[in-house]
């Protein structure tokens, strides 16, 4: 059972998908749009999983151009509010929110994360 809270040393995972607005092929980096959704962005947990499952369940679930990895602690560091929204069939989920009472990420929010984010796997043939 996963807990609630999010710590600073949980390291969080965003499936990049092949939307050509989420990948800026001149720097080969996420774009800030990948960080942008009025629903929360969704993130997995690592809850000690090692990257290469979370890699690889992120894969089985969608197509995906990248994966890239964020810790919780500079989520929090770009006042960013990750929090625990965990789902049926995937206890890992999460959401990167705004703040504690508004969803959507600022522009300036979603740059930061999108900079910050560190690429764990990269499709090259999408």
């Amino acid at each position: 059972m996963l807990q609630n809270y999010i710590s600073d040393q949980e390291i969080l995972y965003r499936a990049i998908k092949p939307y050509p607005n989420w990948w800026k092929a001149e720097i080969n980096r996420p774009s800030s749009a990948a960080f942008k959704d009025s629903r929360g962005v969704s993130v997995d947990r690592d809850f000690a999983r090692p990257p290469e499952q979370v890699i690889k369940e992120l894969r089985n679930r969608f197509t995906l151009k990248s994966v890239v990895s964020i810790g919780a602690n500079v989520c929090r560091e770009f006042e960013t509010f990750p929090v625990s929204k965990p789902l049926p069939n995937q206890p890992e989920h999460a959401e990167i929110h705004r703040s504690e009472h508004e969803i959507e990420l600022t522009s300036g929010q979603a740059r930061k994360l999108s900079k910050a984010a560190k690429i764990e796997y990269f499709c090259h043939t999408i």
